[in-house]
């Protein structure tokens, strides 16, 4: 909306934008995240917790603090947000007031896109899968890309974001062993239906020298809880060790 007095322009973190590109949108959104992840892992005062609880604290601080600062403040990035069926998410990234994006109004309220964070490795726990980034235990739904497969974290969002801790292991190795076990899930008796070998992550680039890698996946998804027929995921592993 165009306003009968002059103003300033609006950049694509203001309130005031009209952002014509939903796609658009989204990957300023990735861009800054992927910008902030080393700087935070980097804070000399940031406390060395290991665990996931205390790392998505500490990241969520930064983010906010950080989008401010650089007055990129048409969101916020909210700790362990409600999504489906009563469920926690671990980030979710929601409008600051306001906005139009691709013409429809948001309001602080709705999830512009929802964050899932794992540890690689995860850590051993005879209650927990030995690769949670991808699913969790039989009956449990604690694996990330597994949350978002299911609809039941962001059954409204097309696309989501995985953010890996990776605390052991090299980029390769993991890059390796996630898409074996998708393969697997793919192959075994019964999945097929919903996992699929075309789901298979993929390298898209280092984002930087600090340690950061980016990769994408596309999912076909449950519906319902899910809304979506299919969510579209970014992956970004960052070297902890």
């Amino acid at each position: 909306m165009i306003a009968d007095e002059p103003r300033p322009p609006t950049a694509i973190g203001s309130p005031a934008a009209e952002l014509l590109d939903a796609g658009a949108f989204r990957r300023a959104i990735v861009t800054f995240i992927e910008r902030e992840l080393p700087v935070w892992r980097d804070r000399p005062t940031r406390p060395q917790h290991t665990d996931e609880p205390n790392l998505n604290q500490t990241l969520c601080v930064h983010l906010n603090s950080a989008s401010r600062r650089q007055h990129f403040d048409s969101v916020q990035f909210l700790q362990e947000p409600l999504q489906s069926s009563s469920r926690r998410g671990d980030i979710g990234v929601m409008p600051l007031g306001s906005i139009v994006v691709a013409g429809r109004n948001y309001e602080d309220f709705e999830q512009l896109l929802p964050i899932e964070c794992k540890r690689l490795p995860t850590p051993p726990d005879k209650r927990r899968s030995d690769l949670e980034y991808v699913h969790g235990l039989p009956g449990h739904r604690t694996g990330a890309i597994e949350r978002f497969k299911h609809g039941l974290h962001g059954p409204d969002n097309p696309c989501a974001l995985v953010i890996a801790y990776v605390q052991a292991g090299s980029f390769g190795h993991w890059y390796t062993v996630i898409n074996e076990r998708l393969e697997s899930l793919a192959k075994a008796a019964g999945n097929q239906d919903l996992w699929a070998p075309a789901e298979f992550l993929s390298f898209t680039g280092f984002v930087n020298a600090g340690g950061l890698e980016r990769l994408a996946s596309s999912h076909r998804r449950l519906q319902p809880p899910a809304r979506t027929a299919s969510v579209e995921v970014i992956h970004l592993w960052l070297r902890m060790n």
